[in-house]
This record gives C-alpha cells, sequence and structure tokens, in this order.
C-alpha cells in the first residue's frame, strides 16, 4: 500500500515537472536562446543584447536589471569619475521619460544604480504587472541610446558627486581600501576610486562625457535582466519590442 502512494506521488511530482519542462516559450525572431541552468535561461538578441530571465511565480514583484559592461577601470587620463557622473547623468532624463525619478515613484520603485570598476547597472523593483513591465523596459531602452547627457545636468550633479567624493574621505575604511589598491595596482585603473579625483570631477567636459556614454552605452555591451513574476513569452516580446530595433552602434 505505502509503496503504491509512494508510486502515485512521484508518478505526479515527475508528471509536473515534465510538463513545467515542456512548457512552450515563444521566442520572436530576433531572439536566440542560449543556455539555461536551474531556472536561469540566457537569450541573445541579434545587436548583441543579452538577457537572463528568471521567473519566479512565488514573488508578488518583478525586479528588472540592466548591467553595462563598463566601469572606472575604462576611464582614460584626465576622466577619473566620469564613469560614475555619467550613472548619475543617465537619471536625468530622455526626450520620452523627461522626469525619471518621478516615474519610478509613481510606480513605487525607488532610483536605484551603481558604479563600479568594470560595470555599471540600474535596476527597480515594483509590484508584478504586466504593465509596469512594459513600462521599465521601455524605460531602460530608451535611456540606453536617447539619454540627455545635458551640460546643464553635470553642472547639477557634479557638486551632488563631489560631496560623495568629501564623504569618502573622512571615511576611514574607504581610505584604507584606496590606499591598498593603488600600492598593489601601481599602472592600472583598479589602482584609483571609481569616484574618482576632484580634479577630474570639476572639469570633465560634458563633450567627453556624452562620448563615453556613445561608446559604452550599447546593446552589445549589456546584460538584461529580470526576475520575479512574469510570462517568459511576454517578456520575450517585449524586450524584442523595445530592445531589437537599435543597431550595434559600433558599426556605426
Amino acid at each position: 500500500m505505502k509503496q503504491n502512494i509512494l508510486s502515485f506521488l512521484c508518478f505526479l511530482l515527475l508528471g509536473f515537472n515534465g510538463a513545467e519542462a515542456q512548457k512552450k516559450i515563444d521566442i520572436p525572431e530576433g531572439i536566440t536562446r542560449k543556455a539555461s541552468v536551474e531556472g536561469i535561461t540566457e537569450y541573445e538578441l541579434k545587436n548583441g543584447l543579452r538577457v537572463l530571465l528568471f521567473p519566479d511565480q512565488s514573488k508578488p514583484t518583478i525586479t528588472v536589471n540592466i548591467t553595462y559592461l563598463v566601469g572606472s577601470r575604462h576611464e582614460a587620463y584626465g576622466e577619473t569619475g566620469m564613469a560614475h557622473l555619467l550613472e548619475h547623468l543617465v537619471f536625468k532624463g530622455t526626450p520620452r521619460h523627461p522626469n525619471i525619478s518621478q516615474e519610478l515613484t509613481e510606480r513605487g520603485a525607488r532610483p536605484n544604480g551603481t558604479t563600479w570598476y568594470d560595470r555599471t547597472n540600474y535596476f527597480e523593483t515594483f509590484n508584478a504587472t504586466d504593465d509596469n513591465l512594459r513600462w521599465a523596459l521601455d524605460l531602460e531602452a530608451d535611456r540606453m541610446v536617447n539619454s540627455f547627457i545635458a551640460k546643464k545636468d553635470l553642472d547639477s550633479e557634479m557638486t551632488v558627486v563631489r560631496n560623495e567624493f568629501e564623504a569618502g574621505e573622512n571615511d576611514p575604511s574607504g581610505v584604507l581600501m584606496e590606499r591598498v589598491l593603488s600600492t598593489a595596482y601601481l599602472w592600472h585603473n583598479y589602482g584609483k576610486s571609481t569616484i574618482g579625483c576632484r580634479a577630474d570631477l570639476e572639469n570633465v567636459p560634458i563633450e567627453r562625457l556624452q562620448a563615453f556614454y556613445r561608446k559604452y552605452y550599447q546593446p552589445d555591451n549589456a546584460v538584461l535582466m529580470v526576475t520575479g513574476k512574469f510570462d517568459e513569452s511576454k517578456t520575450l516580446k517585449y524586450i524584442d519590442e523595445f530592445f531589437l530595433p537599435f543597431p550595434d552602434l559600433k558599426d556605426n
């Protein structure tokens, strides 16, 4: 009797998992499915954008994160702090999304972004609805190529970043880390702090910042991740709609 019950339970479990595994995902023509490991599936668009989808129906929210493979180690002489400054300016809007901070607040999300040596990322977490997901993907696609990166925004945000710089000067652990890294990496940008130096922060030309943005903020230098409660087929359709029209700008 016990064995029959166990066999029946195993049959139900295997049958359920099999149905889940065989669930058809509609993949748009411009997207290629790559590897899939432990529920995370990788896709790639024709323009080089890499996508990671991790659906989790137990969550009431969705998180959209886009990571650009650029950080402070890519800065040239006289450009220290440029990657971090750019992170601030990307929140200053596009022609279609002129007030990003307000949009995020209205959707119950907060402005979020971080910069490090090898990457810069932007992410938002919001209630799991198709409307919110479309908005977030549209926002990230739009500011990938259409951010203002304007002189007036640089002038205002430079003082904000300079305050962060000055706060770091009063952080003993941060100062120690900076000294250790500058000793370990004598001739590499890993030896410089991501926040940059005061002279560069105060004097970076807007033209160099705009060129930095155009060079590194493009599909083939980015990884888009979506996780939480969402439909994978719908999400791929949205990604195809918002991101695929962008070409690989390095070839232009």
